[in-house]
């Protein structure tokens, strides 16, 4: 994967005019936190900035050379524009060396399961997972072949092949992936059903009401 490397500069807390400049130039106001140390206020270079955004993930470490300082943080939180979609602001969080760190790293699949094969429909409840380790071994993703998985099988948290240094912090029972079968009849609706019962009681009933006009039809003719 490509380690990106981001200019950033220093800059004092700014009034929103000062701020809409700043985009209207290229730059989005940032700040970043974390490493024991107060919030600093940054620039941050708008084209680098969307260029990586195209690869990295939530667990993704990136470099902010902030004047020639260089950093390792990751991306906790942009905000954009609701109308024309362009970054409005960045909060980057320090990564610490030698600190262990809780992060959420993506779960991609890959391939296509024999059970979707025959006739199953896969299903994929979790996305992501979260993980305890060194910055040093994060993933950046997980990658799972579920090729194998065949219907009414699940791929679990447990199943998973980590490094003895990344920690997880999921749940081993949770399902990552599970081929069902797909529902080929679908049921009655209930007010459905219970019309047709009563069409069919009504259907049975007609014969006996005819016959027992039948019979009477005798009888009042006697009577006459």
């Amino acid at each position: 994967m490509e380690h990106f490397v981001i200019q950033a500069f220093n800059r004092e807390k700014s009034t929103k005019g000062q701020l809409n400049q700043y985009r209207i130039d290229g730059k989005i106001p940032a700040v970043v936190y974390g490493g024991g140390k107060s919030a600093s206020n940054l620039l941050v270079n708008a084209k680098e900035y969307e260029k990586a955004l195209k690869s990295i993930t939530e667990s993704t470490i990136i470099t902010l050379d902030i004047e020639g300082k260089k950093i390792n943080a990751f991306v906790k939180d942009h905000q954009r524009h609701a109308v024309e979609k362009y970054v409005l602001h960045i909060d980057f969080l320090e990564v610490q060396e030698g600190k262990k760190l809780h992060a959420r790293v993506r779960l991609i699949l890959k391939g296509t399961p024999v059970g979707v094969v025959e006739g199953g429909i896969l299903e994929n409840p979790a996305h992501d997972i979260e993980v305890e380790c060194d910055p040093s071994v994060l993933p950046e993703r997980i990658e799972i072949d579920v090729s194998g998985l065949g219907v009414n099988h699940a791929f679990h948290v447990r199943d998973l092949t980590l490094s003895p240094e990344v920690k997880v912090l999921t749940s081993p029972d949770q399902v990552i992936a599970i081929v069902k079968y797909a529902r080929e009849e679908v049921e009655e609706k209930p007010a459905e059903a219970a019309a047709e019962a009563v069409a069919g009681e009504a259907a049975a009933a007609a014969p006996e009401a005819g016959a027992a006009a039948a019979t009477a039809a005798p009888e009042a003719k006697a009577k006459a």
